[in-house]
């Protein structure tokens, strides 16, 4: 059995951060050309929940991983636009650990009053697949994706290209080192690409984005993974190299990077994240807060500012959010079943 520097326990826990091939699911709200009826009873609903007394005080979110990273990064910006729109503070609270799942868990028993929700990726699906937790998307009342991520990239401070990282893993085999955190999909990238490749990398938990930049600044680490707006920066000091991009297509912002597909390794990362509340939130609240969610969404600054740090502006109502997370599933136990192969070898 090839020796490794984690187990397959912990593997399977860090599965996936980035989703691969999720597909789409339909998402905004019902159109112009909805029968009569439906838009009744939407308009109806929507009155309903803007009749509510919500907020009225201070809303925590709740973010399973340490400040810097991509899932804080989206967090915080719901947070500063929720305030504009809902006139009450939306504050960050980041809860580390168990790859996420000490956060999720927090959140599914917290009090069902509306002031405190979860801002998520895809942990909350992979978590429970791994077997870390027992529950998944459903043990929460789903709130709205205003996030979609298709610009996650490999780095590097040290190689230039694919081909060369891979020729150095062969050089000295277990010793290039690959920056990762807990509730990624690292380990099934890594797990491919030691697969297709012939060679075997080091895997270091380097907690979250930033975390992990410091790191290849400081060459505690070869290479990482991160959506690339979070580390442009550094690509354009000349710095960090990027490596290819999970994309189906090239970046049109650097058209002349490979993509993983390119350089041998069939990985697409469409990430996203997500809003959830405990299970049995008032309806109303719900709807009063995916309704500004969507309306956020639409606002130039913004969009702006997501653009800044290259994340999708691409909104998934929660009625189409359990449909859009079923087609992820999918792809993700395809993952286990990735791993379980490479790590029993």
């Amino acid at each position: 059995m090839k020796k490794r520097m984690v187990c397959l326990t912990l593997a399977l826990s860090m599965m996936i951060g980035g989703l691969t091939a999720c597909g789409s699911a339909d998402s905004g709200t019902t159109g112009a050309s909805a029968a009569p009826a439906s838009s009744t009873v939407s308009a109806a609903k929507e009155a309903d929940s803007q009749d509510i007394a919500w907020p009225e005080g201070p809303v925590q979110i709740i973010v399973g991983a340490n400040a810097g990273g991509g899932i804080d990064t989206a967090a915080r910006l719901i947070g500063k636009y929720m305030e504009k729109y809902m006139g009450q503070s939306f504050v960050v609270t980041n809860t580390t650990g168990g790859a996420g799942s000490i956060a999720a868990n927090d959140v599914k028993n917290a009090k069902a009053d509306g002031y405190t929700f979860l801002v998520a990726h895809e942990a909350i699906l992979t978590n429970k697949i791994a077997g870390t937790t027992d529950f998944d998307y459903d043990a929460f009342a789903c709130a709205g994706i205003p996030f979609q991520v298709y610009t996650t990239c490999l780095l590097s401070k040290k190689y230039a290209s694919v081909p060369e990282l891979a020729d150095a893993a062969k050089a000295s085999p277990g010793t290039i080192k690959f920056g990762t955190e807990l509730a990624t999909n690292d380990t099934a990238i890594i797990a491919m690409m030691e697969d297709n490749f012939g060679v075997s990398f080091q895997l270091v938990d380097a907690g979250a984005v930033s975390d992990q930049i410091a790191s290849m600044m400081g060459d505690h680490i070869d290479f990482m993974k991160a959506p690339v707006g979070l580390a442009k920066d550094y690509v354009a000091s000349g710095d960090f190299h990027i490596l290819a991009f999970f994309n189906q297509e090239h970046n049109p912002d650097y058209p002349d990077v490979p993509t993983m597909k390119e350089e041998g390794v069939d990985f697409v990362v469409d990430k996203f994240f997500g809003c959830f509340f405990p299970k049995d939130t008032d309806p109303a609240i719900i709807e009063k807060f995916s309704s500004a969610l969507e309306q956020i969404c639409q606002d130039p600054d913004f969009q702006k500012e997501a653009a800044d740090v290259m994340y999708g502006v691409d909104y998934i109502a929660p009625a189409d959010m359990p449909a859009y997370f079923e087609n992820c599933k999918t792809r993700l136990v395809e993952y286990q079943d990735l791993l379980e192969e490479h790590y029993s070898k």
